[in-house]
């Protein structure tokens, strides 16, 4: 199967898909004073994809190029959008529309997790892109599969001892100015202790496997997922209708 995956991030609830190549000479000017309006022109044109996007946040996304998405997919896959003609041309970006860019890429260069680059080859295609809405419950069902019940505990109440660590510390610094000095210095003992726990845990090897299942569920169903076809729908309906239209007899 012909696919290509990728990851990035935004800190303003908007993802795209781009190619400098493909924007104008004016296209940085154009982001700094209506990255919006501009995005949307280029999305009408095929020249950047523009994602449904919940909020801030990593995001990842799978591009099957002239393939059908797996059933197990699919099926978690909603809210198509039809891009008649995307234009892969140059490099292929996905990341926040913030990191968009034609000719200065300063923003990537600052924060170069939060916009990746994808191999896609070079064409003309038509589109549709889709979200996937999986289902928490699915989630956790499919990382204790993967992982096992007894290393999912682990890796959940790593997780939680990881919060309690960050809400504690900051109750901690408020708690100073109400506290008696040995009830805060008490606070500040579990909370520490709380860290410990969680940091013990993280370097474990239980999440160390828990790691590496998480990124293979995140590969196996991405937050997006763009299938692109070298054929227009008519041409595959072409030897159909021929077939149709041959004399019988």
């Amino acid at each position: 199967m012909t696919q290509y995956s990728g990851n990035g991030g935004t800190d303003g609830a908007n993802m795209v898909m781009f190619w400098p190549e493909n924007l104008p000479e004016e296209a940085d000017t154009m982001l700094r004073n209506d990255p919006i309006s501009f995005v949307d022109t280029m999305r009408e044109e095929g020249r950047v994809i523009w994602f449904y996007c919940d909020g801030d946040g990593q995001y990842a996304v799978t591009v099957f190029l002239d393939e059908d998405p797996p059933g197990e997919l699919r099926k978690f896959m909603v809210d198509e959008e039809v891009y008649p003609d995307v234009r892969v041309q140059g490099t292929t970006y996905f990341g926040g529309l913030e990191y968009m860019y034609q000719e200065d890429d300063g923003m990537i260069q600052e924060f170069p997790g939060m916009c990746n680059t994808i191999d896609l080859p070079e064409g003309t295609y038509q589109g549709a892109v889709y979200r996937t809405d999986i289902p928490a419950a699915f989630s956790r069902q499919w990382l204790m599969q993967r992982m096992g019940t007894s290393r999912y505990r682990i890796l959940h109440w790593q997780q939680l001892l990881s919060k309690a660590a960050v809400f504690g510390a900051v109750g901690v610094l408020f708690a100073f100015f109400f506290l008696v000095w040995y009830v805060w210095l008490v606070s500040v003992g579990a909370v520490a202790l709380t860290f410990v726990a969680a940091v013990l845990l993280a370097r474990s090897e239980s999440c160390r496997e828990a790691i590496v299942a998480i990124d293979e569920f995140t590969e196996t169903f991405p937050e997006y997922v763009v299938v692109l076809s070298s054929q227009s729908p008519a041409s595959l309906e072409e030897p159909e209708s021929e077939q149709l239209a041959m004399p019988v007899g």
